[in-house]
């Protein structure tokens, strides 16, 4: 949502990414006020995977945040690949589980947990790492309200209703667990190569995730550990009180599969309430970015007009 340009800043002497939200949004008295509080949130936050943002702000009734510069690609073209080896996909989501986490502890849920959020910068390694890279989890505290009755506004995306938890579609109350079936769907991707319920449009996204079960990776990929099946149906478990309470705990099951090779998980916690904030949850978070210096010459960025 919104453009993104590599730009200078002259005060500080630095190269940032600048990104503009559509203009209409700084229109939206309550969509303004929300921006605002929850960068202000975000700008705190130190977890390595959410990278700092510089400023905030509106300038010639364009809202705008100003933000550490990322080069790499992002999690959905490295998936359109092919589907990742075992130890990537779950090395990329224990980094952004990290990230959830940590903006779960200060009240903040992301709410748009998807590939094309997930940034990525060197890592080509599979289960051993060889090289690990890193994982950003990008658009925080962006995403416009779009619960219940207001789903059908122009702006969400069917790549967002995919990967969206129920009560989100229902207007169901929600916390944090809504980044968690997220995440699991997000998990499910990188095993498999495509979307959990891979729908064209937002009434067969909605029908899937209300009704569907869960589907079971290893139906597509016969190698894979059978305990990834147990981890992403607790994951996306239509009841929020039978999925995994944090985002932490999912990619912890994840874990266990590749260290052990086992082909069903160890025992787990059960299911249980969400991580409690350390303050009252507010709705999305901030925006990641790379904290590497800035390579000289021309920079490709994973993000583009009209990115969403």
């Amino acid at each position: 949502m919104g453009e993104v340009f590599r730009a200078y800043d002259t005060r500080r002497n630095r190269i940032v990414a600048l990104k503009r939200l559509p203009r209409q949004l700084a229109t939206d008295d309550e969509y303004r006020a929300r921006f605002q509080r929850e960068s202000a949130l975000v700008a705190r936050l130190t977890e390595p995977h959410i990278i700092p943002i510089h400023d905030y702000g509106e300038i010639d009734g364009q809202l705008f945040i100003d933000m550490r510069l990322v080069e790499g690609g992002d999690l959905s073209n490295l998936i359109s690949q092919e589907p990742l080896p075992v130890g990537r996909a779950v090395d990329i989501v224990s980094q952004i589980a990290d990230a959830l986490d940590a903006a779960h502890a200060e009240g903040l849920v992301h709410r748009d947990v998807k590939p094309p959020n997930v940034l990525l910068v060197g890592g080509r390694g599979d289960r051993t790492y060889p090289d690990r890279g890193v994982a950003y989890l990008a658009d925080f505290g962006i995403a416009r309200e779009m619960d219940g009755p207001t789903l059908s506004q122009a702006g969400l995306a069917i790549g967002s209703a995919g990967y969206m938890a129920p009560e989100r579609f229902t207007g169901d109350h929600w916390d944090s667990r809504v980044d968690v079936y997220s995440l699991a769907c997000v998990l499910y991707e990188c095993l498999v190569g495509h979307r959990p319920f891979p729908g064209k449009s937002l009434p067969a996204a909605m029908h899937a995730h209300l009704n569907m079960p869960p589907p079971r990776p290893s139906v597509e990929r016969a190698e894979l550990p059978r305990g990834f099946d147990e981890t992403i149906a607790r994951g996306m478990a239509k009841d929020p009180g039978q999925r995994y309470s944090s985002a932490g705990d999912l990619a912890f099951a994840a874990r266990a599969l590749v260290d052990t090779g086992s082909r069903s998980l160890p025992q787990a916690a059960g299911p249980g309430r969400p991580m409690p904030p350390s303050r009252p949850f507010v709705g999305d978070m901030g925006r990641p970015t790379v904290s590497q210096p800035v390579p000289p010459g021309p920079i490709r960025m994973p993000f583009g007009p009209g990115a969403v």
